[in-house]
């Protein structure tokens, strides 16, 4: 198992579509064209961006559920997230566990990922468990995060020894400001070259029926009529 610090993006290499996130989200993406908001204006609770682009296995669509601790607080409540990964994983969804430690307003390169090769469903359920819950988010401090956070995580398989050493550089030269455990997930999802093509001008709509349908689950909007009420020249707030 391998901590580290900072999200190194390798499982999207690739350029933004920025054509295909204003078709498919109906608002434009963030400075940059990078990804799409999906907070605020458009009204999701259990995750923040949305990213569209060409890779090397063709279009690749990707977002990150619990990133935040209030967008794990909400996902993990009521069984929500292990029935977003059951339905993501059975529409063709690649879905990987992905907890971090941060701290508030911490940037991805920021933030100390780790990389457990634990069942989706199983993570899902370690979070909505009442001992996993009330370990989300908090402001705690480094003591808390080496004398009790970081062993559970070790407990859980979540971390390992061969970990320890990243944590310490971690507390040590990034940690500034109260500590918080962000439980979150990779979702991606690919059309290869040849979908692709045979979709043509359909692309977007497939796009995003496939996240309306995945996403329902968590009781979120659909992007379609989203989009059907946005103004296309206005941006994500």
């Amino acid at each position: 198992m391998t901590a580290q610090i900072g999200y190194d993006g390798l499982d999207l290499r690739g350029g933004s579509r920025a054509d295909l996130l204003r078709d498919v989200a109906g608002v434009q993406p963030e400075p940059g064209d990078e990804w799409v908001r999906l907070e605020g204006r458009l009204g999701f609770r259990s995750t923040q961006r949305l990213w569209i682009g060409d890779v090397p296995v063709g279009v690749a669509v990707a977002t990150w559920p619990a990133e935040l601790a209030r967008q794990a607080r909400y996902l993990y409540s009521g069984g929500l997230g292990s029935a977003l990964v059951a339905a993501a994983r059975e529409r063709g969804w690649t879905v990987e566990a992905s907890p971090h430690i941060a701290y508030y307003t911490a940037s991805a390169d920021r933030r100390l990922y780790m990389s457990p090769l634990v069942a989706p469903l199983d993570y899902a359920a370690c979070w909505e468990d009442e001992d996993g819950f009330g370990r989300i988010g908090g402001n705690y401090t480094r003591e808390y995060v080496e004398h009790e956070l970081w062993p559970w995580l070790k407990q859980r398989g979540f971390a390992d020894d061969s970990d320890d050493a990243v944590l310490a550089r971690y507390l040590d030269e990034y940690l500034r400001m109260p500590a918080q455990m962000r439980p979150g997930l990779r979702f991606r999802r690919d059309w290869s070259p040849t979908e692709v093509a045979q979709l043509g001008s359909a692309l977007a709509e497939t796009i995003r029926g496939e996240f309306d349908a995945v996403f329902a689950v968590a009781h979120e909007p659909a992007l379609g009529s989203v989009g059907r009420t946005a103004s296309p020249g206005l941006g994500a707030p």
